[in-house]
């Protein structure tokens, strides 16, 4: 008896995702942006101001405390989408669907290239609860993280695919991975942490595929993804040396402002708890022994709007992920950021004179000299990062906290609203309910919030499910890997466990984060790359090592 097997033409396919991405970018145009303005300086506000300014012709705007702080690629986004008169959200939302469908095809070849299969792929990816969470209706750079580092991982995984089962140029694939790293690394500080390390892996692995098979040019191809990445830098570097007189990304992560926080974090303390980096003992002996430390002393411990705006009242002290911003503003406020020059030359001293107070016993060191705005890694911090690791990896299989609308109203004058409105070509949701605080929505936004959640509800059902029998069909290809070792089955064997393994590490680093510095509790913003991933490696650890192996035991 023939088994009755769905055939799509291209035709018919195209006209599918056609369908999709419709359907999927019209749900989000019932979806409304979120901001407070006045309430979010350090990030959405940055984003904003520095687009406006991009915008105007004035790169990232006037120089202080906050302009080189951070990863800007987002501002440069909001600015391209200006220009060309798209919507903010619905722009995201096409972004995700073309990062979706790269990956769908990307990965084909792990079920022979049949258009079901990767209509089936693009469509879960497409849909997924995190791609349209609450997060992302805020005006900020994780809006569109999570599709740069899906176009980079479809890259490498294409290009790898591609090299074993020999069908198809590497190029393109390889130019797709670039172009996603090299906006990822420019949009978020920890993106080379998070994906550098996939593609050197990767990058490896293929060139043994491709010594053996002789195949030269395509050795010399793998370049392309790192070329793309010292290029953006480096470009990105340059016209911040054309209008800052400073060639670096930031002036946060790297440099003397993170030399003089580690030289900060190396004196010694009486204070045991976990989220303090630079706690107020440590404050006063470095106070008494740094005279360059003294004018910030004011603004640190006696300004009540620093304090408010900083100040942890549960510790009664600056949390770590507090701290540096802390200190920044306060020197602001003392002229320390009139030039980047300035700025430089400032906290290079502190980091001179406070490594040479710990080098010579005036000051007590915990540490060895080093420069960095995160904590050191200690032993105390094991056993909770690897509890918040477990707590924010069944965060992402239960699809917490994905509600696609924000339960809270959007702060700001009319006169403020409707400028952010109209540069993003979004609305905001500032309208009340009647006789309360909360966001107004209609009916038919009401509608659609309620068909998103119904889809969410299903992947919370399927995933774990998925998963798990993903890890037992990968697993049990082992041994058959093992005793006929091959380029076209050991290379997607090792793909999938990558994928696997970078859902775990981008796990255990925001779990590290969260309880060395943020404490701000589980957060899907920070951990919506990792749901893609586990979804593409339960379906491609099903389609490569399960169904196959299910169609050879049903032949009679």
């Amino acid at each position: 008896m023939k088994r009755f097997r769905l055939q799509l033409n291209p035709g018919t396919f195209w006209l599918c995702v056609a369908l999709l991405v419709c359907l999927r970018c019209g749900l989000t145009a019932f979806q409304q942006g979120y901001t407070w303005v006045g309430g979010a300086p350090l990030d959405d506000e940055l984003m904003f101001r520095a687009a406006n300014a991009v915008t105007a012709g004035e790169w990232l705007g006037a120089y202080d405390y906050l302009t080189l702080s951070k990863a800007m690629f987002f501002p440069l986004w909001l600015a391209l989408l200006h220009a060309l008169h798209l919507p903010y959200l619905v722009a995201g939302a096409a972004l995700w669907c073309a990062a979706a469908l790269l990956a769908a095809f990307a990965f084909a070849p792990l079920w022979g290239q049949k258009r079901g299969g990767t209509l089936a792929l693009f469509a879960v990816l497409a849909f997924l609860p995190s791609s349209w969470a609450a997060y992302t209706l805020r005006v900020y750079r994780d809006n569109i993280f999570p599709a740069l580092c899906l176009v980079f991982f479809a890259g490498m995984a294409g290009a790898a695919l591609r090299a074993v089962k020999g069908r198809g140029r590497l190029w393109p694939w390889l130019l797709a991975a670039g172009t996603g790293l090299t906006c990822a690394y420019l949009d978020r500080e920890d993106a080379g942490m998070f994906l550098l390390p996939f593609a050197a892996a990767a990058t490896v692995i293929l060139l043994v595929v491709l010594v053996r098979a002789r195949r030269w040019a395509a050795c010399a191809v793998q370049l392309l993804p790192y070329g793309l990445l010292a290029a953006g830098v480096l470009a990105f570097c340059g016209v911040n040396y054309t209008h800052y007189g400073l060639f670096a990304l930031s002036d946060f992560s790297e440099g003397p402002f993170a030399a003089a926080m580690g030289a900060m974090m190396r004196v010694d303390t009486e204070s045991d708890e976990p989220l303090l980096s630079v706690p107020a003992d440590a404050r006063q002996k470095i106070y008494e022994a740094v005279p360059e430390l003294e004018p910030l002393a004011y603004w640190l411990e006696e300004d009540a709007q620093l304090q408010n705006d900083f100040r942890d009242p549960a510790l009664d002290d600056y949390r770590a992920g507090s701290f540096y911003w802390a200190i920044r503003r306060a020197a602001q406020f003392e002229g320390i950021y009139d030039t980047p020059q300035t700025a430089a030359a400032y906290w290079q001293s502190v980091a001179d004179a406070i490594n040479a107070a710990c080098g010579d016993g005036t000051l007590p060191s915990r540490t060895g000299e080093r420069a960095a705005t995160n904590q050191p890694i200690t032993a105390a911090y094991v056993a909770p990062t690897l509890a918040e690791t477990a707590r924010g990896f069944w965060h992402v299989l239960t699809f917490a906290d994905c509600a696609p609308y924000e339960a809270a109203r959007s702060i700001g004058t009319a006169d403020d609203i409707a400028v952010w409105s109209g540069y993003l070509g979004c609305g905001f949701n500032a309208a009340a309910e009647a006789g309360k605080d909360t966001p107004y929505y209609s009916p038919y936004q009401k509608i659609a919030f309620g068909v998103m959640e119904g889809i969410a509800w299903v992947y919370r059902a399927l995933l774990w499910l998925a998963l798990a029998a993903g890890v037992v069909c990968h697993l049990a290809a082992l041994p058959g890997v093992l005793r006929h070792p091959s380029a076209d089955k050991t290379v997607p064997w090792l793909l999938l466990l990558g994928l696997l393994g970078m859902a775990l590490l981008r796990c255990a680093m925001i779990a590290f984060v969260e309880v060395s510095s943020f404490g701000i509790g589980t957060s899907t913003m920070y951990l919506a790359t990792v749901h893609p991933l586990l979804l593409v490696y339960a379906f491609g650890a099903l389609a490569a090592c399960g169904w196959p192996r299910l169609r050879k035991e049903a032949r009679p």
